[in-house]
């Protein structure tokens, strides 16, 4: 509840300043001012369940990290689709050579067990991996189609959801500065509009 927000909100901040400064990209001062907020407001949303304290160092160290590594492959993704003829084949290629790593390495790490783990929540991971799929299709479809930095800062407007669905479904408090920052993120998306 606390480091992931953060680690979401760093990486379109991330990849607003590579994008405009490494790769060309142009945002309109309501666009950048956008990307502030949602960065920022999501960054809050890490501060509504307190202070980040010294033991907390090493998690927030591997947020950043977690964040960096979002945000660069934000925009290998942005910049492979943008050179491929079509959004649905870049991301199609992807999954292609990507998607039968890891059930190679399930099976040579768990061998004859694989299949009776499996089972049981065999519907649901399928149903999970296809929107999953679908999620990350739309957002490379995005990216083809818009600013790689308003893209990056939308997607991450997720982290919203998840907190209401925190507050909803595990009771977990919403509290005045979670909504403080939901109404900051959603002032960006707007700006970004």
């Amino acid at each position: 509840g606390q480091m992931y927000p953060l680690a979401r909100g760093v990486a379109p901040l991330l990849v607003a300043i590579a994008s405009v400064t490494l790769l060309g990209g142009a945002l309109s001062p309501l666009q950048a001012a956008g990307v502030l907020l949602v960065s920022g407001g999501l960054a809050t949303l890490a501060l509504a369940s307190g202070r980040i304290r010294r033991a907390q160092l090493p998690a927030l160290g591997a947020a950043l990290g977690s964040g960096t590594i979002i945000a660069s492959y934000t925009l290998v993704d942005s910049l492979g689709v943008r050179h491929s003829p079509d959004a649905l084949a870049y991301t199609a290629w992807l999954f292609l050579f990507q998607g039968p790593l890891m059930p190679l390495i399930a099976l040579t790490r768990r061998r004859g067990k694989l299949l009776t783990q499996v089972r049981p929540v065999l519907g649901t991971g399928l149903l999970g991996g296809v929107l999953s799929m679908t999620a990350y299709g739309l957002v490379v479809w995005a990216q083809a189609h818009g600013e790689v930095a308003a893209v990056a800062a939308l997607r991450e407007t997720g982290i919203l959801v998840a907190a209401i669905i925190a507050t909803l479904l595990f009771r977990e408090p919403f509290g005045r500065l979670r909504l403080v920052a939901g109404a900051v993120v959603l002032t960006g998306i707007g700006l970004m509009r």
